[in-house]
């Protein structure tokens, strides 16, 4: 009888604490989150965006780390200014074969977006078919078996993209993840990464010259990749990252894959913002991309979207620049899909981080100033 009592009054201990946990994290975000006027919401269209009805908003990029997930969900998940979560959908990890049933399992997606969704969150999807290390592998191995493949150190084994079993493959998962989230009313907008990551760039491309690749090769296959979405007839927003390669750099690519994805009702954006293409737009050069010149051309027609090459420097050096001078410049271009990094997250809201003492000011009245335009939650 001592025993159970003992183990119930730890079991009780255990709870208050847990209880009190939790209750310091939600006061210390409350103290961190704005509390200016009224935001426009999120999940409503909003009249002066240059598509209305299209997704719209601030989101947080939550990298495949679980751990950096934690933070970032425990930090921005109350917060007004934060619209929703990126979260990524990483091939191996969910198709399990065309053996298996169920071939898909999206549980681990399932729980990770799961707050995010209870606290009324938008939730979106970056497709990858590769990754970004030179150890990475996020083909599935049973694709791997049937089609030729290279490596490298930036990218690790990659498929040869456009032989016929990897499209039909990838075409597939691509299906069935709009089959699986397209009904979610708190689902925004997917993203198909078709070459590097969530992107368009050709990922071991040098390594792929011995398949047959040239810049013709690598545009017939994105482009193709592209009127196979328009398939889809989503109910959901797709969306594909532009890109540029080679030396000099082909534009005609980027600009070629920008006007197919408006054609197609597919909305597009650069994953390469940085304060040189605010002085090349000024000057009349091109941004990195042409991203400048393609929203200019499709302003109106789909959502634009834009993501910093890299986490910002708050004290306005380095490459990529400070957020409070990127973001007023993406919303004069007519972006209405801003990817933000958790490290710039952390600047405004998070006191542990090393700039939050000098910037976190600066940091949130650029957000707040940028959710009055784009909406809040």
């Amino acid at each position: 009888m001592k025993s159970k009592f003992i183990k119930m009054l730890v079991l009780s201990l255990t709870m208050l604490a847990l209880v009190a946990g939790s209750a310091a994290q939600e006061s210390a975000a409350e103290k961190t989150a704005p509390t200016g006027p009224k935001l426009p919401k999120c999940a409503d269209p909003l009249p002066g965006l240059a598509v209305p009805d299209a997704p719209h908003g601030l989101f947080a990029i939550m990298f495949p780390d679980p751990r950096k997930q934690a933070k970032t969900t425990q930090l921005l998940l109350h917060n007004p200014v934060v619209c929703g979560a990126n979260f990524y959908l990483v091939w191996n990890e969910i198709d399990r074969g065309p053996n298996a049933n169920p071939r898909y399992d999206w549980s681990t997606v399932d729980e990770r977006i799961a707050p995010w969704i209870a606290a009324g969150k938008r939730v979106n999807f970056v497709m990858w078919a590769t990754g970004y290390s030179g150890h990475s592998k996020a083909t599935p191995d049973y694709v791997f078996s049937k089609v030729h493949s290279v490596e490298c150190p930036n990218f690790g084994r990659v498929p040869v993209f456009w032989e016929k079993d990897f499209m039909v493959n990838y075409q597939a998962f691509m299906a069935a993840a709009v089959q699986k989230y397209g009904g979610n009313p708190s689902v925004g907008y997917i993203r198909f990464g078709l070459g590097g990551g969530g992107e368009t760039y050709p990922a071991c491309m040098y390594a792929l010259r011995d398949h047959g690749f040239s810049p013709g090769v690598w545009r017939k296959y994105i482009l193709d990749m592209l009127d196979y979405e328009k398939t889809l007839n989503s109910t959901k927003q797709l969306m594909v990252g532009i890109n540029s390669f080679g030396q000099p750099e082909d534009l005609g690519f980027a600009d070629a894959v920008a006007e197919r994805a408006a054609r197609n009702g597919i909305a597009f954006g650069s994953q390469s913002l940085t304060m040189e293409d605010e002085r090349n737009e000024e000057r009349g050069s091109p941004c990195a991309v042409d991203w400048c010149r393609n929203f200019h051309r499709f302003q109106g027609k789909v959502a634009l979207e834009l993501q910093t090459r890299k986490d910002s420097d708050p004290s306005g050096s380095g490459v990529v620049g400070s957020m409070v001078d990127l973001l007023p410049f993406a919303l004069r271009m007519k972006t209405q899909i801003l990817e933000i990094y958790p490290e710039d997250w952390y600047v405004a809201y998070d006191p542990s981080s090393p700039d939050y003492e000098q910037y976190h000011q600066q940091y949130q009245q650029a957000y707040e100033a940028a959710a009055k335009v784009l909406g809040g939650n």
